[in-house]
């Protein structure tokens, strides 16, 4: 069965980006740039992975940790990358403590995300 993705990023254009690859890859995808949306579909769908960006912009309702965190609290079985420019190894530790299975520092091919999702759903 293809992995259910989420993917909670506030740049449209990386949005748009990865949502193409991944159903590209056959995997289904549903993507948000609204913090309160992305959450809402958490506790609404089961989805195997989340790939979300650190700085989700200004007026938001939380940055990529403490959307880490909600998804931990409402989806513990879901796989968690956190995918940022900002992954130097404070972010990086602080993520992980928050619960993210994967840190990838933006840029990275896609291909490495994707590889990174697979081996975060696999440790779940």
């Amino acid at each position: 069965m293809s992995p259910r993705l989420l993917i909670l990023d506030d740049d449209d254009a990386i949005l748009s980006l990865l949502q193409r690859y991944f159903d590209g890859l056959g995997w289904r995808v549903q993507g948000c740039a609204e913090v309160p949306d992305g959450l809402r579909l958490v506790e609404s769908s089961p989805f195997d992975a989340v790939i979300c960006d650190l700085h989700l912009g200004p007026g938001q309702d939380g940055d990529g940790l403490s959307i880490i965190n909600r998804v931990r609290e409402r989806r513990p079985e879901a796989a968690v990358v956190l995918f940022t420019a900002a992954a130097g190894d404070g972010v990086r530790a602080a993520a992980l403590k928050a619960g993210a299975d994967e840190v990838i520092a933006k840029p990275a091919t896609l291909a490495h995300l994707r590889d990174a999702a697979v081996r975060a759903m696999k440790s779940r």
